[in-house]
């Protein structure tokens, strides 16, 4: 019993000491073919894995964790995407984008005045509760659907209600998707370009001017605060919050840990079953 005992303790090491040295961290920089100029703030992961980072404004990037079978993407706005193994990544670290065409949305002429009503769609109250980013890396995202009250709205500003942020200046990129059939957000944008901001914010909204997107919608969409540079992975996690509270009403609120990770739905559970809950995200529109 005892040499049995040992075997499958030496079996158990061997095994983690294997998936260790199979996991790899890779270390590069990615810059735009043809110029060889950096590409700031590329997301680089594997799709449906906790495994995912961002580079820096320089262009660099650390990525932990990845196997040599698994397949990473590297994507930025306005970039043909790349699709790697973790073996090649491994050998050529250092990735070159190919700059592509973006197509733009069919822009549609309204009559002058169709907006009149100038309105708030999400929640922008402060409430008791928070709810953190719980960041693995670079790339962490939190977000919510928002609804539209009418068709067409026309989107103004994008704003999110921080409840305290002890991480000093952090920088964020905005990103709003277009929803899939079921209701989850999907990989697509609404909006044709970067939209970074940094903030110091300690309490209350961070708020980013859209009116130069004229961004007209005639669906619902789910608005996301992505976590791209200022602070380590822990520090985040720990020291910043979003004002939340829970309600009945349809105001999914979903969160992923890194850079292309699974976006995974937030729930209220125990006696509060049923309720969802309402992260202090909102949108001023004009309808």
């Amino acid at each position: 019993m005892r040499l049995l005992r040992f075997s499958i303790s030496l079996f158990m090491l061997l095994t983690v000491l294997g998936a260790t040295a199979r996991a790899q961290v890779i270390s590069g920089v990615i810059t735009k073919a043809g110029t060889q100029e950096p590409v700031p703030f590329v997301n680089i992961g594997v799709p449906g894995k906790a495994v995912g980072t961002v580079s820096d404004e320089r262009g660099y990037y650390r990525l932990h964790g990845v196997a040599p079978t698994d397949t990473v993407r590297v994507s930025s706005m306005g970039f043909r995407p790349r699709r790697l193994t973790g073996q090649v990544l491994q050998a050529q670290p250092n990735v070159l984008l190919t700059e592509d065409a973006v197509a733009l949305r069919g822009v549609t002429v309204k009559a002058k005045g169709l907006f009149r009503r100038t309105r708030t769609l999400g929640v922008a109250n402060e409430s008791n509760g928070t709810i953190t980013l719980l960041a693995s890396d670079l790339g962490a995202e939190i977000g919510t659907v928002i609804s539209l009250k009418h068709k067409p709205t026309k989107v103004l500003n994008a704003n999110f209600n921080v409840a305290y942020n002890r991480a000093g200046a952090l920088t964020y990129r905005v990103n709003l998707y277009r929803l899939l059939p079921n209701g989850r957000p999907s990989s697509q944008k609404l909006v044709q370009r970067d939209i970074i901001v940094t903030s110091s914010v300690t309490k209350g909204p961070i708020t980013v001017d859209l009116t130069s997107d004229q961004l007209v919608l005639e669906e619902d969409f789910f608005l996301a605060l992505e976590w791209i540079g200022g602070a380590d992975a822990p520090v985040v996690s720990n020291q910043l919050a979003f004002f939340a509270g829970a309600g009945y009403t349809n105001n999914e609120l979903y969160i992923r840990k890194t850079s292309q990770g699974t976006w995974e739905r937030q729930s209220v559970g125990g006696y509060l079953a049923g309720m969802q809950p309402r992260a202090s995200f909102f949108v001023t529109v004009q309808d």
